[in-house]
């Protein structure tokens, strides 16, 4: 028995929201919203996940070297150079820092 009234089960819930997106850029595109569906298919890439995850990464990680400046001021200059290697090593491929599209 349900514990909400009309809960639905597994076998009737939606198909994977990567099926629904696939789904919903066919229909754009039978609409003749070519311009939307190209931009949602993008995003769906790998490349726009792991442009995603990068900028997240280093958003996370300049965040807790900030953080770890504001409790200790002395600790300044041994957080430059984990810093730059953040910087260096977890730049977005086109070497911007806007947030991802």
């Amino acid at each position: 028995m349900p514990v909400l009234a009309g809960a639905t089960t597994l076998r009737s819930m939606a198909p994977h929201p990567v099926q629904q997106t696939r789904d919903l850029i066919e229909r754009l595109r039978e609409q003749g919203h070519h311009a939307a569906a190209e931009h949602l298919d993008r995003q769906l890439s790998l490349h726009a996940v792991e442009r995603g995850l990068l900028f997240a990464l280093r958003e996370s990680c300049e965040t807790i070297l900030t953080a770890i400046e504001a409790i200790d001021p002395v600790t300044q200059t041994m957080i430059e150079e984990p810093r730059l290697e953040v910087e260096t090593r977890l730049r977005l491929p086109d070497g911007g820092k806007e947030t991802p599209s």
